[in-house]
């Protein structure tokens, strides 16, 4: 892999960047005020009163345009670390690139809730379940308890994502083509003719995140130009079936992510802005650590009547400012361990 290949991905810091601003705003400016019932049942709170006509109401779902560009950029890049790291190291520095981080937002959560508890008619009632649940991030749903983080179901579609793929990678003899076409009928089994599982709402996103290999193929010239269109809208429609929603607006709305992926990978001017780069550093610390601490910072500054959207921009900068404290104290720091481990077993 020559220095032009990987400047070819760097249009992805941008679109990770424009993710994050996308999940963080549809959790505050949408879904906090929007689904008032939920939230509570997150935070153990009675839902917010008043507030009416809070919000930014948009005929799209700003989270779905994020998740569906966070999943593209997997797809984009998980392949060239593969190939490049092979299975095991892949393993190891995956380990540490996403656990420990991911447990110092989880640590930031459970104080949220317990903070969160102190409000009036709050209560705290997270168990040793809940907690063991969310630490196995991909065992969460077989070991229990109850979902104290709205966010972390992506993180269980990554990882499996990232141990299926790399177990037919191994299976393939390191072909990545032959890897993905030994997953597609797995995929359809899970989704379509298997026993209701739990792990059918996790591989349906699989074919989103093929769709992004393809531009990887592309990008490397494993794959010319109309083989790539007709796969990747191949891998896109499959998303659609083995999904199955039945959400025309929850469709669109990871299709304007697919547009702006696709946009982005075109015209890589158009994600080079260096605010776009700068919440891509911190965008894994601010998305582990943003959605229950920025709910209970909402809660409370609700208490004194504070405006609406005064009380989004200091959660939004609050909870950038423990993005970077983690990014810096645990993030780059166990990156740096992860990357050491797997240069050792070269």
């Amino acid at each position: 892999m020559n220095q032009q290949q990987h400047l070819r991905f760097d249009f992805a810091d941008g679109l990770r960047g424009l993710a994050m601003l996308a999940v963080v705003l549809f959790h505050y400016t949408q879904i906090f005020w929007q689904r008032r019932d939920r939230i509570g049942e997150v935070m153990h709170l009675p839902p917010l009163d008043g507030y009416h006509g809070a919000s930014f109401v948009l005929p799209f779902n700003l989270g779905a345009v994020g998740v569906g560009l966070f999943l593209l950029i997997s797809g984009l890049l998980i392949p060239l670390s593969l190939t490049r790291m092979g299975v095991v190291r892949f393993a190891v520095s995956r380990f540490f690139r996403i656990y420990p981080t991911y447990w110092a937002g989880l640590a930031l959560t459970v104080g949220a809730l317990w903070l969160a508890s102190l409000l009036p008619d709050g209560e705290f009632d997270v168990t040793r379940a809940d907690v063991l649940g969310h630490a196995s991030i991909a065992f969460q749903d077989w070991l229990g308890g109850r979902n104290i983080d709205p966010v972390m179901w992506t993180l269980k579609v990554e990882l499996w994502f990232y141990a299926m793929l790399g177990a037919a990678f191994t299976l393939s003899g390191r072909r990545i083509k032959w890897a993905i076409w030994l997953l597609l009928p797995l995929v359809v089994w899970l989704c379509q003719l298997a026993p209701s599982n739990g792990l059918q709402t996790i591989v349906c996103y699989f074919p989103l995140m093929f769709a992004g290999c393809w531009l990887y193929f592309y990008q490397t010239g494993q794959a010319g130009k109309w083989e790539t269109v007709l796969h990747f809208l191949a891998m896109l429609g499959l998303f659609v079936w083995v999904s199955n929603w039945g959400s025309v607006e929850l469709y669109a709305s990871y299709g304007i992510g697919v547009a702006l992926f696709v946009a982005g990978a075109l015209w890589p001017r158009l994600v080079a802005a260096p605010l776009l780069t700068r919440v891509a550093g911190v965008s894994y610390a601010w998305y582990v650590c943003h959605s229950v601490a920025g709910y209970a910072i909402l809660f409370a500054l609700a208490q004194y009547g504070t405006p609406w959207w005064l009380m989004v921009a200091i959660a939004l900068v609050a909870t950038w400012y423990m993005a970077v404290a983690i990014n810096r104290l645990v993030e780059l720091p166990t990156q740096k361990i992860g990357k050491q481990l797997a240069d050792k077993l070269k």
